[in-house]
């Protein structure tokens, strides 16, 4: 029988680990991140030396993503370190970060691991966590009202394919983000989304007062430093 989906918890757990973790810029580091939250991350070329992590075929569980959960004989995420596409590696170790953060594995263990059939509704949260996790409602609604041509896949460290889902989910998963949410992440950014560079002198400062005139020598229009 396959769970119900329910499209607040990525958003709600998404928000908190945000708020909890304090990044402060896109786009995140997986690893950084999961170091701040005590979320351990192993690359497969290590794993597969040690003879203790037998129980399941490693290689054989990643052969279809980037990343998988194991329980055993540690709690950690192991990740393909052999992956060119880096924005596929980062949204897998996010998806499986979700998995661990909305407690999938201890609320439903018969459905989770390497060895088991993935559960639709599971999966879905945990793509949903991702995608709140990377882009945040609040933080593309910012960029893309005043900075338009800048909101684009490789801010968020997304592929094509998963901005453009972001995109589709913004309206669903805005209904989740009340005005407190909102105010917390844009705080968690507030360095990132005030930060701007001088056209003309080159300069970076961070715009307090929101005019996009430079300090230094007075130019209007100063560029925010999104990369």
């Amino acid at each position: 029988m396959e769970l119900p989906y329910d499209g607040s918890r990525p958003v709600r757990y998404a928000c908190a680990v945000l708020a909890d973790c304090m990044p402060g810029a896109l786009p995140l580091d997986p690893f950084e991140l999961a170091s701040r939250a005590g979320i351990l991350m192993l690359p497969l070329s290590q794993v597969e030396n040690y003879p203790l992590w037998v129980p399941y075929d490693i290689a054989d569980s990643l052969r279809m993503t980037s990343a998988v959960t194991l329980s055993y004989p540690t709690f950690c995420i192991v990740f393909r370190d052999t992956e060119r596409d880096t924005d596929r590696l980062r949204f897998a170790l996010f998806h499986e970060m979700g998995h661990i953060f909305m407690n999938h594995y201890r609320d439903y263990p018969e459905t989770m691991g390497p060895a088991r059939t993935a559960d639709p509704a599971l999966e879905a949260e945990a793509d949903a966590f991702a995608l709140n996790l990377m882009a945040p409602v609040p933080i593309v609604d910012v960029i893309r009202y005043n900075r338009p041509r800048q909101a684009r896949a490789s801010l968020f460290g997304l592929g094509r394919t998963a901005w453009m889902r972001r995109l589709d989910t913004m309206d669903r998963d805005r209904a989740f983000v009340d005005e407190e949410m909102a105010n917390v992440l844009i705080y968690v950014f507030r360095d990132f989304l005030l930060g701007r560079r001088c056209a003309a002198c080159g300069k970076t400062f961070r715009d307090e007062s929101q005019t996009g005139c430079c300090p230094f020598c007075g130019a209007p229009d100063a560029e925010w430093t999104l990369s």
